[in-house]
C-alpha cells in the first residue's frame, strides 16, 4: 500500500492551515495555548455555508477519484487472472 493511498492531500492541507505558525528556530507556544491573536473560546465566527458546499463538493470529487482509482486497479487485477488463465490452460 502507498502512503498516498491512506492520506488525502485536502485533509492534509487543512489541517496545515489550522497549525500556528512557528518560525523557524523558535520553540513553539505551549500545548493548549492558544495562538496569538485567537479569538477566546466560544466566540468562533459561524461557518462559511460557500465554504462549507466548497468542501463538500471537493470531498465528493475526492471520493469520486478514489472510486474510479479502485475500478481502474480492478480492471487490471481482471486483465491479469484471465492472462494467467491463459498460460495455465496452455500448460494443461
Amino acid at each position: 500500500m502507498k502512503f498516498f493511498d491512506i492520506t488525502n492531500e485536502s485533509d492534509f492541507l487543512k489541517i496545515r492551515e489550522l497549525a500556528p505558525a512557528v518560525a523557524p528556530g523558535t520553540p513553539g507556544a505551549p500545548l493548549g495555548a492558544p495562538p496569538p491573536g485567537a479569538a477566546p473560546a466560544g466566540s468562533a465566527p459561524p461557518p462559511d455555508p460557500q465554504m462549507q458546499q466548497k468542501m463538500m463538493a471537493q470531498q465528493a470529487l475526492d471520493r469520486q477519484n478514489q472510486k474510479k482509482q479502485i475500478q481502474d486497479q480492478i480492471k487490471s487485477k481482471q486483465e491479469e487472472l484471465a492472462e494467467l488463465q491463459k498460460q495455465l490452460a496452455a500448460i494443461k
